[in-house]
């Protein structure tokens, strides 16, 4: 009886060992499977493990817009504006556009709420902008636009149109002063300006210039660009050829020249007192003078004085064409 009894005491504990060792096993695969706690001083908050391929989380969640495109835009005056906000993350929230200084809601996603139909709302799903169209921008489109996205509360970002308008000169305008039997050579330049270079008239005296008139001897050659170039030639020009050539673009400002044909004067005699760069004789007489007074004293070098004395005739024959007189 007492070997039997210290079996089966044997037989308990091995049997108790078994079962504290399996009970150990689970504890250590339990606690294996729990990610270690981070203590940040607000009670124990489980670190969550982050795989190779997991993005780093952005500390701005939910739909928001992209600054760095969707910047300010500047558009020549009768061409066409985008305007772009590009929103991230936009889930099923609405892409608004409103015009600022009206408080007027132009476009929800891609439908128009105005009448004027030179707004449109386009989408483009390979970069998520969102474009304003504005057609034939006019002066008035320039200002503030609202991209709002329809959160709770809304988020919203400003973009600015700038417009650019059309200037238009003509080389060398002013008084132009040409010899009877010389070619009359105008040149206009239009900078920014959005319609074809067809759309631009040469006048005479507030009448448009035919080149098929029976006058004859009349062309313009236009070249297109970034900046129109139109070029009105009239050979051997006549006193009738006189008076204002004006050159008007259509949608643009215009620029005037004068022109005065001469027949057999000096072009100095023909500016008189007054002048279009030209000077009296007075006013000459005072200024040499002047120089030879300096080279008397010593104050002027005598190839100074040859030298000056060579650019007051050149200056005093073609004075529409040079810089000011050097001092």
């Amino acid at each position: 009886m007492v070997l039997l009894k210290t079996d089966g005491e044997r037989m308990s504990r091995r049997t108790l060992t078994s079962l504290v060792n399996l009970l150990t096993s689970l504890a250590l695969v339990v606690t294996s499977s729990v990610p270690p706690v981070t203590d940040t001083g607000q009670g124990a908050t489980p670190e969550v493990p982050r795989g190779e391929d997991t993005p780093p989380r952005n500390h701005q969640e939910g739909p928001r817009v992209d600054m760095g495109h969707s910047g300010n835009v500047s558009s020549v005056l009768g061409r066409t504006a985008s305007l772009r906000c590009r929103v991230l993350d936009r889930g099923n929230n609405t892409v608004s556009w409103i015009r600022h200084r009206d408080l007027h809601l132009l476009t929800v996603d891609q439908y128009t709420y105005t009448s004027d139909q030179r707004f449109q709302a386009m989408y483009e799903p390979s970069t998520g902008d969102w474009v304003l169209l504005v057609a034939s921008v006019q002066l008035r489109d320039r200002g503030v636009y609202e991209c709002q996205i329809g959160t709770t509360p809304p988020r919203s970002h400003f973009v600015t149109l700038h417009i650019i308008e059309p200037r238009t000169e003509i080389l060398g305008g002013g008084d132009l002063h040409i010899n009877t039997g010389s070619t009359i050579n105008l040149t206009c330049l239009v900078l920014y300006h959005a319609r074809s270079p067809h759309a631009l008239t040469w006048l005479h005296e507030g009448k448009e210039i035919h080149y098929d008139s029976a006058r004859g001897g009349v062309s313009v050659l236009t070249e297109a660009g970034e900046v129109t170039r139109s070029a009105l030639l009239i050979q051997k020009a006549r006193r009738e050829d006189s008076g204002n050539y004006t050159c008007q673009p259509r949608g643009a400002e215009s620029a005037t020249a004068r022109v005065h044909v001469l027949h057999g004067e000096h072009r100095a005699a023909m500016q008189g007192g007054v002048g279009g760069g030209g000077f009296p004789a007075r006013t000459s007489l005072v200024v040499w003078t002047s120089l030879s007074c300096l080279w008397w004293t010593g104050g002027l070098h005598p190839h100074h004085l040859r030298w000056a004395a060579g650019w007051w005739a050149v200056w005093a024959a073609f004075p529409a064409h040079l810089p000011p007189l050097p001092t």
